[in-house]
């Protein structure tokens, strides 16, 4: 392997480790296969047993080196659960925050209703 050989294969590497971050989504179609999309559009498939990428990188590269959607499918995977996780999280706490806000203000206006004098809250 040369200097440039090695760079390269660097460079793919630290991609792998960033498709989250830079907009790469998956979704599973079997337990092997897999559809990897840009945030571009571009979508490619990926198959986990024989470790193979439609992508052009590896189309061009094939047997020689993987590229960065083999090398990095299980971080994208687990950063992708994360936020989905995440997002989940903060609906649920939004849905119960908007949920005791309403208790307040109908038991504000109840109060009222029986006190006949202004509540402020």
């Amino acid at each position: 392997m040369n200097l440039d050989e090695a760079r390269l294969l660097a460079n793919v590497n630290d991609r792998a480790q960033r498709l989250f971050e830079d907009g790469y989504r998956i979704r599973s179609l079997d337990g092997n296969l897999h559809l990897i999309r840009s945030e571009q559009g571009a979508t490619y498939t990926l198959d986990r047993s024989e470790q193979s990428c439609t992508c052009p990188f590896f189309e061009k590269n094939s047997g020689r080196y993987c590229c960065k959607h083999v090398l990095g499918w299980r971080k994208l995977l687990m950063a992708q659960r994360i936020e989905i996780a995440r997002r989940t999280a903060r609906w649920e706490a939004v849905g119960q925050a908007v949920t005791i806000e309403q208790v307040m203000q109908s038991a504000s206006r109840v109060l009222q209703q029986r006190l006949e004098v202004p509540l402020c809250l």
